[in-house]
């Protein structure tokens, strides 16, 4: 299973998620260094049609929830992000992170024979398979939404960098030494 696309992409999820939960830590221990409550992000937006920071991160919890719940035949939970504060966006993005382990367990890539349907505004709808659903739809969604939060946080005064968007890689570093 070393080359499940199920295990990749459940991986790729989860790293990431790992990478935004790092970003809200970094952004709370910031905000209250500057003796601000990190409260103070929540209105905050990139341009006006768009829509704000808590929205960003349920937006991109949404997309692993949404595959883990199609993977298991499974509702995805739903949440509201006017609801959270900062404290329930960095739960929610653990509560995330575990709901992607439990509903992922055991499934293999049999799951993208599948296809799946996907309404929009106006009576309309767009079909893919299992394997588009992923690639077309959950992961570009997925990335648009998490980079968003993350340019939020920068516009707002965080000091992130490209190296905190690609924690995920830390453990791969290596020095020339060690070749």
């Amino acid at each position: 299973m070393s080359d499940s696309v199920l295990k990749r992409t459940t991986e790729i999820f989860t790293t990431r998620l790992q990478v935004l939960a790092g970003l809200l830590d970094t952004a709370e221990t910031q905000w209250l260094e500057k003796a601000e409550s990190p409260e103070a992000l929540l209105a905050a937006r990139l341009a006006d049609d768009m829509f704000p920071f808590p929205h960003q991160i349920v937006f991109t919890c949404n997309q692993p929830n949404q595959f883990a719940a199609w993977c298991s035949d499974a509702a995805a939970p739903e949440t509201d992000p006017a609801t959270l504060d900062f404290a329930g966006l960095k739960r929610h993005v653990q509560d995330t992170i575990a709901y992607v382990a439990e509903r992922t367990a055991g499934i293999d890539d049999r799951v993208l024979d599948r296809d799946k349907r996907i309404d929009l505004p106006g009576g309309r709808f767009i079909s893919f398979t299992g394997h588009l659903y992923v690639d077309e739809w959950l992961l570009p969604n997925f990335y648009f939404h998490l980079v968003t939060a993350y340019d939020i946080l920068r516009q707002q005064g965080v000091r992130i960098g490209k190296a905190n968007y690609m924690a995920h890689l830390a453990g791969r570093v290596r020095t020339a030494e060690a070749e």
